[in-house]
């Protein structure tokens, strides 16, 4: 199997989480508990078991760099360097960086790119990704759809049927050779792309579909982590105590 480095990202606002903890202040769902570890801890543990892996590089918000080390102290020690960077504005201005931030070391042939949000990810599915990545420069993990889907207008008008043949809901991480999704975004950096697949397909690269796991969810509102609310507190008070 190729050698390939890891994108984390977790620089993004968490705001449709923190608003869902009406009462409390911004949190960042990445660095709150989920069992004895960090949202961030679980994203990245099953790839630190991948001998292949060469670099760890972490997007962090401005001025939340040591929490994102604080979150991942804990993890097993394999000798993988770990840099940890300032995001952009938007997450694909924060990957470009992490991009550019990983060309200086020119260590690896792939890249998984992985939301910092996604804590159930398997070792299984991280392989099987890299395996279909090999094959075709890029692949991601997605489910097909299974609900019926509708389009409408701003009004919330049905404006028409979708067919759902071929429709996938697609989540991370999403793995590439290094120096093409790096094309990718520099090409297209001036245009929004909802994730680094599309910047890919834009650039005339192959991504196949990798069969995702359902278990793979993103953390979006409180009600996705078991007692939100006192991890929250528990975070803001460690945060606190840590000034």
């Amino acid at each position: 199997m190729r050698t390939f480095s890891l994108i984390l990202t977790a620089a993004g606002s968490s705001l449709r989480f923190s608003s869902s903890l009406k009462w409390l202040e911004t949190v960042k769902k990445e660095f709150l508990k989920l069992d004895e570890h960090t949202v961030l801890y679980h994203a990245a543990l099953p790839f630190i078991s991948f001998k292949n892996l060469k670099r760890v590089v972490v997007t962090c918000a401005e001025g939340y760099e040591e929490d994102a080390k604080r979150a991942l102290e804990d993890l097993p020690d394999k000798g993988v360097p770990f840099s940890f960077i300032v995001g952009g504005r938007t997450r694909q201005e924060s990957v470009r960086k992490a991009l550019e931030e990983l060309e200086k070391y020119n260590d690896a042939e792939y890249v998984a790119i992985q939301d910092g949000a996604r804590p159930y990810v398997k070792e299984s599915l991280i392989e099987n990704i890299l395996l279909d990545a090999e094959k075709y420069s890029g692949a991601l993990p997605g489910l097909p759809l299974t609900d019926s889907v509708r389009r409408v207008d701003k009004g919330g008008i049905i404006t028409e049927c979708v067919e759902r043949e071929g429709l996938y809901r697609v989540q991370t991480p999403q793995i590439f050779e290094f120096y093409k999704i790096l094309d990718a975004h520099r090409r297209f950096k001036s245009l929004f792309a909802t994730d680094d697949a599309e910047l890919f397909s834009l650039a005339g690269y192959t991504t196949k579909i990798t069969m995702g796991d359902v278990a793979n969810i993103k953390i979006t509102y409180a009600s996705d982590i078991p007692d939100a609310e006192t991890k929250a507190m528990e975070y803001l008070k460690m945060k606190g105590d840590s000034k």
